[in-house]
């Protein structure tokens, strides 16, 4: 019987064997960094077609509804974009009486953010646009 052979060094270049975050626990992250802003009640991630893929939202608040909307939004942004040739959309907000409401464009869906009415729109969209950008590189980042 042959001698086992040792197993080949698996450390990746630069020595760090650190597991990488799983792609689910990035978005959870990034999403709770934005719910964490002042004057933001919640926010969701949801797929083009309206599947929830993480929220954090206060219970009264409808989470099928409001990943329907996001997805209706973010759909009709996208459309709009193209028809007057802009390029792709990065972020958009609505507000109204009682809220404001931020949607962003990501390769997995849309973020969308619920906030005061009196919140900080630069802030949040600032806010915003990073996490967009880190659901980017998550998304190009192979797990493993």
């Amino acid at each position: 019987m042959a001698d086992p052979q040792p197993a080949a060094d698996s450390t990746p270049p630069g020595g760090s064997t650190a597991p990488r975050p799983s792609r689910a626990q990035a978005f959870r992250e990034t999403l709770s960094e934005l719910t964490r802003l002042d004057g933001v009640r919640g926010g969701l991630i949801v797929t083009p077609d309206g599947l929830v893929i993480t929220s954090e939202l206060p219970p009264r608040f409808p989470v099928e509804a409001l990943a329907a909307l996001a997805a209706t939004l973010g759909r009709e942004l996208e459309l709009g974009a193209s028809r007057l040739e802009r390029g792709a959309f990065r972020t958009a907000l609505f507000s109204a009486d009682d809220g404001t409401v931020f949607v962003g464009g990501s390769p997995v869906g849309y973020v969308t953010v619920v906030a005061d009415r009196n919140v900080n729109n630069e802030g949040v969209r600032t806010a915003l646009g990073r996490a967009v950008d880190r659901l980017r590189g998550t998304w190009r980042t192979p797990t493993v």
